[in-house]
């Protein structure tokens, strides 16, 4: 079985192995020239990927060299389960074995890594038409068109995306040699690069699923009496199947249980639709700047379109090359390549995907959303762009692979207007669209420039089928295509920015670094004196949002969609805090002197400007100053509760919380009979004493799969104010530990209950 073959017969003998190496050389030094433009321009990924993932990857070092499970994050919004987020980290096997041998990754480490994905899916997939027979140039071709084209350029910030994405070859290359040889060993590590895509957990991930799916079946039954072919591979896709359930089924229960207690908004049409790709985008397929993506963009997305504004310049960049759009659209359109053996199903992934990424512009979305499950879960259909350009690789490279063997096939004439009215369209859609903002002749120079590129590799494909030299024309063709991709999709706007923008996540500059000094120098006060401070950091810019992963001080917000529900309308953190109008006070938390807010610890504000301009803020709270300015101002905030504290008796329901407008009050008993004596991410340990049976009350999140236990006892935990974890301790003294097991048997129990509608979830009672 070969996916892109072209060929009847699965018994050709195999192509030189030289050859292999070659492709492998080309590919790796393609990658080491668009890493090298970032490394000399001094550039890094910019956005999530640094003030999001980056600071989850140097928590997830800091907890593995600390001997802890990274399955809970106190440093994250008062404390985060970490194993069911898909950004975390947690469950991407590089990311980790690095952060067991590194414990402080540098950004540009982060990016390496991100880059090494790209490259062994490229790879994978020169490794795909390597088996296929392919020559060395439409190996390389496919290969860095997969790598640095449309989407894996335009979002290499989606770092999750990026991941789930370059799987997909890996997936389809072990499948491909499991069934080909009747390999067990294989199908379990397809089994496992499956598991491993499917815990991607975003819309890319479901989808790139849905592709790989659809074209094992298509190659399946299109191979020679498939029902005998089937049979005798039974035992090899059961084991894939089994494999791929086992390591992919507890933390996909563990990301279902999270949603239930998150706080996800339901996802209507109308946001969807939001997220469409508008068809003059389409030309930034074979013309880069069209829409002014490389310096002041002027196309649809954001603001100036409502009916677009979840779409940005980045997602709407779909950039593969003038050359291999050219061979899409001649030699596979026109001249009937597209409907070749090797070539059916990645036309019929191409089309589906540009059929869902248009999403308001055709009927395609709207069904697939009501009807196809997943699809509703998420928000953006012009994520579709990575299904695209995982199906343009395979696309170009087996076109260029038939012009190699077979040279141009003759076009005719219905599929030909075809082609050139698809061109034009998309073309023209860009020229009007920039017509309206005043921007015609940047389109039309731009589109200039195209055509020039694409009428090049024109010549050198008709020269070479003349005069019989196709393997050279097809060298020169996939020369220009890789010179087109890494002069415009390496190290370019929405992929590079100074690597000073986030310097204060490894290498503070002096103004930064003086901030840090007093914030870092008051909590180890706080912690010498035997207290546990929380921070809240508001206004500071982008690269501060996560700071406190990086820096292990434990915070009350930070950045990331993901928050559990009943401390996000609790605490109402908001999703950013890099400016002050993101802050909103709800009842519950009507101030950072709030009894809430005092409860939770919060003793430190760090501000990008004086407390009093904060918009919104119901009063200013009695604070010490400890800097005013001018780069940050910081405030010690007094009447903290005690991260650990003893109530009264335990059999009093007083302490329940009464809702979600107020918080409950507290009585007020015992302080002085607990206390902190050991703490780790997924632990900690009390002691306490007591002369009658009270409650012990930590100040951290309850949340499912928190174990409690007394003298090696466990112990019920009990919701206490609708956020925290309390528990019964008879009197006397005792050793309390609270620990994070997500993965014991009854936590997994309770969640699949929950998720089938019956029993409640633990942590989920809203007294």
């Amino acid at each position: 079985m070969r996916w892109l073959s072209d060929h009847e017969s699965i018994q050709d003998v195999s192509a030189p192995r030289a050859r292999l190496g070659v492709v492998v050389a080309a590919v790796v030094a393609v990658w080491g020239v668009a890493v090298a433009r970032t490394i000399v321009a001094g550039t890094v990924v910019p956005w999530d990927p640094k003030n999001q993932v980056f600071a989850f990857f140097r928590f997830l070092a800091g907890a593995l060299q600390a001997g802890a499970t990274p399955f809970w994050n106190p440093f994250y919004y008062g404390g985060f389960p970490s194993i069911a987020d898909p950004q975390s980290l947690v469950f991407a096997p590089l990311f980790v074995v690095f952060a067991l041998i590194d414990p402080a990754p540098s950004l540009r480490t982060f990016d390496v890594l991100v880059s090494v994905h790209l490259l062994v899916g490229a790879l994978a997939l020169a490794a795909l038409g390597f088996r296929a027979r392919w020559p060395a140039a439409p190996c390389v071709l496919a290969a860095v068109l997969f790598m640095l084209g449309g989407a894996a350029a335009g979002r290499l910030q989606h770092t999750g995306m990026i991941v789930s994405y370059a799987l997909v070859p890996s997936v389809l290359l072990l499948i491909e040699v499991a069934l080909d040889r009747v390999s067990y060993v294989f199908a379990v590590a397809a089994g496992i690069a499956a598991a491993l895509l499917v815990l991607g957990r975003n819309q890319a991930a479901l989808l790139l699923c849905v592709v790989v799916a659809a074209v094992a079946i298509g190659c399946l039954a299109g191979a020679p009496r498939p029902l005998v072919y089937l049979r005798r591979r039974l035992g090899v896709l059961a084991v894939m199947v089994v494999v791929a359930v086992a390591l992919a089924a507890v933390p996909m229960l563990l990301t279902l249980q999270f949603a239930a207690l998150s706080n996800r908004p339901a996802v209507t049409l109308a946001d969807a639709l939001a997220g469409s790709l508008h068809p003059a985008n389409l030309a930034t397929l074979f013309a880069a700047d069209v829409l002014g993506t490389h310096g002041a963009y002027f196309g649809p997305g954001g603001p100036a379109t409502p009916d677009l504004a979840n779409t940005d310049d980045s997602f709407n960049y779909l950039f593969v090359g003038a050359t291999p759009m050219l061979l899409i659209a001649w030699l596979g359109l026109a001249g009937g390549g597209l409907w070749r053996r090797g070539c059916r199903v990645w036309t019929a992934v191409a089309v589906a995907a540009l059929l869902y990424m248009l999403g308001r512009y055709t009927p395609a979305f709207p069904l697939a959303f009501a009807h196809l499950p997943g699809v509703d879960l998420f928000r953006r259909p012009v994520d579709g762009a990575f299904v695209l350009t995982a199906a343009l690789a395979p696309l170009a490279g087996a076109l260029l692979a038939a012009y190699v063997r077979e040279g141009i096939s003759r076009v005719h004439l219905v599929p030909g207007g075809i082609a050139l009215a698809a061109v034009a369209a998309a073309a023209g859609a860009a020229v009007l669209f920039a017509h309206a903002t005043g921007h015609a002749a940047h389109a039309l120079g731009a589109l200039a420039q195209a055509g020039g590129i694409a009428a090049i590799a024109a010549l050198a494909l008709v020269l070479g089928a003349r005069t019989n030299k196709r393997a050279l024309a097809a060298g020169l063709v996939t020369t220009l295509a890789v010179a087109e991709l890494v002069g415009w999709n390496a190290a370019f706007r929405l992929n590079a920015e100074p690597r000073e923008n986030y310097a204060v996540l490894e290498a503070p500059l002096p103004a930064d670094a003086a901030v840090l000094a007093v914030l870092d120098r008051a909590i180890a006060e706080a912690h010498a004196a035997g207290e546990k401070p929380r921070v809240e950091i508001i206004g500071l810019g982008g690269a501060w949002q996560n700071l406190a992963m990086v820096r292990g001080f434990e915070a009350t917000n930070g950045y990331g969609p993901l928050r559990i529900g009943a401390y996000d309308r609790l605490v109402a953190p908001a999703e950013e805090n890099w400016r002050f109008g993101f802050r909103t006070f709800p009842t519950s938390f009507d101030g950072f002197d709030s009894p809430l807010a005092k409860e939770l610890g919060l003793t430190l504000l760090v501000l990008g400007a004086p407390i009093e301009t904060m918009p919104g803020l119901p009063r200013r709270p009695a604070a010490e100053v400890l800097m005013a300015g001018p780069h940050a101002w910081i405030y010690r905030l007094p009447g903290a509760r005690p991260r650990a504290e003893l109530r009264g008796s335990a059999n009093d329901d007083e302490t329940t919380g009464r809702g979600e407008g107020a918080r409950a009050g507290a009585r007020e008993g015992a302080r002085e009979g607990a206390r902190i004596t050991a703490w780790r991410p997924d632990r900690v340990e009390i002691a306490t004493d007591a002369d009658r049976e009270t409650e012990l009350v930590l100040h951290d999140l309850a949340y499912p799969g928190w174990v409690a236990e007394v003298d090696g006892v466990e112990t019920p935990i009990r919701t206490v104010d609708v956020l925290f974890r309390g528990i019964k301790v008879p009197s006397g003294s005792h050793r309390v530990v609270f620990r994070f097991a997500p993965l014991a048997p009854k936590n997994l129990v309770d969640a699949a209950r929950g998720l089938r509608g019956g029993r409640g979830t633990p942590g989920d009672r809203r007294d």
